[in-house]
Order: structure tokens, then C-alpha cells, then sequence
């Protein structure tokens, strides 16, 4: 919407100009409200982004242990964009920025769809919540960041049906060809969402209707294809295990989650973040919000009549949210490196339930939308805010202990103690990877194992390969078989007893120990 449009519309409707500044006030705030982010994946992303910007700093070293293939992922857009803004600010504050454009594009992303398709755009606000679902807090940066892009390419495919520009169809591209660079999943979501809003939003069934605006998954088509041909996506079994140096251990089929299952386990893929009931909470409250607005726009509803084709075309909203569950059903649950496929669709399709439940004016929907959507909005704010902050001060000194280390060496981590009290994720899993974001060097575990990495250990002359799950079973580490090529050891454990380095324990110098965090130097480092 042009900004004149937007300004105007703010004059008309202050209250609701209002609401929207709170809610997306209240969708940033918790990213910027502690020192550390509780999202579990994100140091491994965060040192991803150290090695591809500081790749020739002499001061970090991360050269003598990492090469860079950037043909072999797809995952590059949030890699980069992190990485420009490196260059303007500290890492991590780029990183936050990123979150922050993901954190206020996700509801008005879904405010662009519902305008699109003649809803009531203020549902949107409701979207809000879903900021902090359960992949954000996994670390799955590159996936939550491509949701708005799902939504807002929507929006702009219906627009184009409308009214077709070739300026509106290079828009959609770049949107669409961002969206495959940051998540395969979200783009294939979309390529289905968008067949079928083609199929139904056209004015006509003739091809005079669509094909210029379908031609905009040309380039992201040629984008996946080419990845396809460069990674391991669709290598058979042996090339797959051989791939890597060897590392690829996972199983190289496709798995499906049972049917059933599915559906007990969908309330736990929509918010569940902490071992409490405070996300249970919220969702309890959106779902009632959302059934209220639904109930009095339903009998607002216009029953004027309307012919066959005006019909399908004013009912893309509810064709999409049944269109994105039967895929949410039919899809694997994982193959090969890629964990968990369906789960993470389920956001996804909560939110396309917006649009689809919205009508284009809901009576009093400043008592019964607006205000109960802004007063939750605030209330998941203070809640996310709250436990990133006690988060910080469970992670303790982990930042002091690290700092301990010398610039530009090798570091294992053993985190015999992954589970946080505050949230409900592993969160301390990959906590070692704040080494290389801060010190350089390697560290591991490290995603360099994985084909979704843009960065990757050498076949030879990396380091030892570590069973499969080593991250999740640290009780399978010797000192013989995988410690003797590393400079130092982080353990996060409270059973300060524990000698992870059996016969071996006299090689190893306890550097500093600091609640559960302790880091131990290896005095010969490179023989067995």
C-alpha cells in the first residue's frame, strides 16, 4: 500500500494506527530485551556468518579450518543479509535487526494478503503471537524469515491476477526468488499456494488471464534446479553416506510422521515454548479472539448472489488454508538432513487461517478485534521478554568463560547439560559456537557437518568425525578418538566430578570454571 494511502488511512483510523504501532512494537521488543537470544540453532548460525565475513580477517583464523561452497545450500538469503550489516554493526545486532524485519513483516505480510483478497486487514494484528512460534525458538532462522516472504508473495500474485504490470511482475520475482534463498520448504509451500490461487483468483480460465504473471517462478524454478544438480538433495544412498567426507549419517530415505499423530501434535507446533502453560495461554486467548471475530463477521456476511467463476475467486483465502493443512498432512516428516518437514508447516497453516475466517468489514471489531488483538499482543511481549531475560541470566558467564580461550584455535563442546529451566527447547545445545562467532577458530559440534551449510570442514585434514548425535550424547566422548586434535574443551555440566578425559585427564589444564561452564586447555594438543 502506498505510503500517501497509508498515512491517510492513519488519519481516518487513529485508534487503529495506534494498535498497529503497539503490536509491532510488542513483536520486536523481547529480541532486544536480554543479552542472549533463547533460539537454539542460532549460534550455529551466527558462526556460519562469522566464517563467511571474517573469512580473510587474520585476527578470527577461520580459514585454516573452514572452506566455503555456496553452491551446495540454498539456505544464503539470511546468511548474507546478516553478513552486509556486519559490516555497519556488531554480529549479533545484525542479527537482531534481521529478526526484528522478520518479527514486523510476518503481520504485515498477512495484512498485505488479506487486502489482496478484500478482507479485513486488521485480522492481521492477530497474527502477532505467531512471531514467537516453536521453529523461532528451535533457531530456525532461515524458515521463520521466510514466512512473510510466503505471504507477501501471495498478496502480490492476486494483485498482478487483477491487475498484471510488468514493474508489480519483477516485484513478485525478486520476492519469490529471496524466498527459495532463504528456505526449499517455504518455497515449495508457496509454489502450491500459488497454483492454486492462480488456479481460482484469475479473472478467467483462459491462459490470457495467468501466464504472465505464473512466468515469475521461472527463475526461482531455475534457481532450485541448478541447487539441485550442485547438492546432495537428490543423490542416492551411497553417494549420499560418501558425501561430506563421509559425515552424512543420516538415513538418506524419506520418513513420514503417522496420520494421527499429526493431529495430536499440531497444539505443540503452534506455540510451545516453555515448560509452563504461559504459551498455552496465549493461544487459548488468540483462538478465542479469532472465533469472536469470526462468529460477527460471519452474520455480517454479504449473501448477494454471485457467478461461478466470482465465486472460486472470492473463496482463494479458504481454498489456501485447506490446500496448506492437506499438505501439512501429506508431507514427509524428514529426509535426509532435513528435520522436521511437516512440523514446520503448522505456523504456516494457523496463519492462513486468518484470511481464510476474516470477512472484509467485521461489525465493532474495535471492542471485539482491535483491542483484545493489541492487549494480547502486549501481553506475548512482556511474556518473551520476560523469560529471554531470566534465559540470560541461567546462560551466566558464558561469555567470561570464553573469553579465556585464545584467538583462532579449535574448541569441543560437551554439553552434558543442554536443557534450560526457562525454555522448553535444548537451548544450550549449540552454546559452544559463541567461540568461533567471538573468538574464530572452529568449534564443535558444528553444522559444517551438514549439507546445509555454506561453510564445510576439508575432507582431509579436518577434524575427527564424531558419531552421529554427537551434540545430543556427549557420554560418547573419548579423548583418543575425538579430543586429541582440539585446543580446548567447554563443558556445561553441573557435576563438577565428571573427567570426560578418563586415563587422559593429566593432558588437560581446567583454564576456568564459572557456575555450570568450565573450559579446559589441552596441553598437547594433536597426539593421542
Amino acid at each position: 500500500m502506498p505510503l500517501p494511502s497509508l498515512l491517510t488511512r492513519a488519519r481516518n483510523e487513529p485508534l487503529t494506527a495506534l494498535a498497529w504501532l503497539l503490536v509491532l512494537t510488542a513483536c520486536v521488543w523481547p529480541l532486544w530485551a536480554s543479552g542472549l537470544l533463547p533460539f537454539m540453532d542460532l549460534p550455529q548460525h551466527l558462526a556460519t556468518v562469522r566464517v563467511l565475513h571474517s573469512y580473510n580477517d587474520p585476527t578470527f583464523g577461520v580459514s585454516h579450518y573452514f572452506g566455503i561452497e555456496l553452491g551446495r545450500t540454498q539456505y544464503l538469503a539470511w546468511y548474507f543479509l546478516v553478513d552486509w550489516l556486519t559490516y555497519l554493526m556488531p554480529l549479533e545486532t545484525a542479527a537482531r535487526v534481521v529478526f526484528s524485519l522478520y518479527a514486523v513483516g510476518l503481520p504485515l505480510s498477512l495484512a498485505a494478503l488479506l487486502r489482496a483478497h478484500g478482507r479485513d486487514p486488521r485480522v492481521a494484528l492477530l497474527a502477532a503471537p505467531f512471531v514467537y512460534n516453536p521453529f523461532l525458538f528451535m533457531g530456525f532462522a532461515n524458515y521463520v524469515t521466510a514466512l512473510p516472504l510466503v505471504f507477501w508473495g501471495l498478496a502480490l500474485l492476486q494483485d498482478e491476477l487483477e491487475s498484471f504490470s510488468w514493474r508489480g511482475w519483477l516485484g513478485l520475482t525478486l520476492v519469490t526468488l529471496l524466498l527459495f534463498y532463504d528456505h526449499a520448504i517455504a518455497f515449495i509451500l508457496y509454489g502450491a499456494l500459488a497454483g492454486m490461487t492462480v488456479l481460482l483468483g484469475a479473472r478467467g480460465v483462459h491462459p490470457r488471464h495467468w501466464w504472465r504473471q505464473s512466468l515469475h517462478m521461472g527463475p526461482p524454478a531455475l534457481a532450485m534446479l541448478w541447487w539441485t544438480r550442485q547438492s546432495l538433495i537428490l543423490a542416492g544412498a551411497d553417494e549420499w553416506h560418501k558425501g561430506l567426507g563421509g559425515r552424512n549419517v543420516a538415513p538418506a530415505d524419506i520418513r513420514f510422521k503417522p496420520i494421527l499423530e499429526r493431529f495430536t501434535s499440531f497444539p505443540e507446533f503452534l506455540l510451545d515454548a516453555y515448560p509452563d502453560d504461559a504459551d498455552e495461554k496465549i493461544l487459548i486467548a488468540w483462538i478465542t479472539i479469532l472465533a469472536l471475530t469470526w462468529t460477527i463477521g460471519r452474520a455480517a456476511v454479504n449473501r448477494s448472489k454471485l457467478s461461478a467463476r466470482d465465486t472460486l475467486r472470492a473463496h482463494v483465502p479458504e481454498a489456501l488454508l485447506v490446500t496448506s493443512f492437506l499438505i501439512y498432512i501429506a508431507c514427509p516428516i524428514s529426509y535426509k538432513w532435513i528435520w522436521p518437514i511437516s512440523d514446520r508447516l503448522v505456523p504456516a497453516v494457523a496463519l492462513l487461517a486468518l484470511p481464510a475466517l476474516a470477512r472484509t468489514s467485521t461489525p465493532f471489531r474495535t471492542f471485539t478485534l482491535v483491542i483484545p488483538a493489541t492487549i494480547l499482543a502486549l501481553a506475548m511481549s512482556f511474556t518473551h521478554a520476560d523469560r529471554a531475560r531470566k534465559f540470560t541470566e541461567e546462560a551466566g558467564p558464558i561469555r567470561e568463560v570464553l573469553a579465556q580461550a585464545d584467538r583462532g584455535k579449535k574448541l569441543i563442546s560437551l554439553i552434558y547439560q543442554p536443557q534450560s529451566a526457562v525454555m522448553k527447547w535444548p537451548a544450550f545445545l549449540h552454546f559452544g559456537q559463541y567461540y568461533t562467532v567471538e573468538r574464530g577458530g572452529m568449534a564443535n559440534f558444528s553444522f559444517a557437518n551438514f549439507p546445509q551449510s555454506p561453510v564445510l570442514f576439508p575432507d582431509e585434514g579436518g577434524p575427527p568425525k564424531v558419531p552421529p548425535r554427537f551434540e545430543w550424547t556427549p557420554e560418547v566422548f573419548t579423548m583418543a578418538e575425538h579430543g586429541f586434535w582440539y585446543d580446548y574443551f567447554l563443558i556445561r555440566d553441573a557435576n563438577v566430578n565428571r573427567n570426560p578425559f578418563g586415563a587422559q585427564r593429566g593432558n588437560v589444564e581446567l583454564v576456568v570454571r564459572k557456575g555450570p561452564w568450565a573450559l579446559y586447555r589441552n596441553l598437547t594438543p594433536g597426539k593421542k
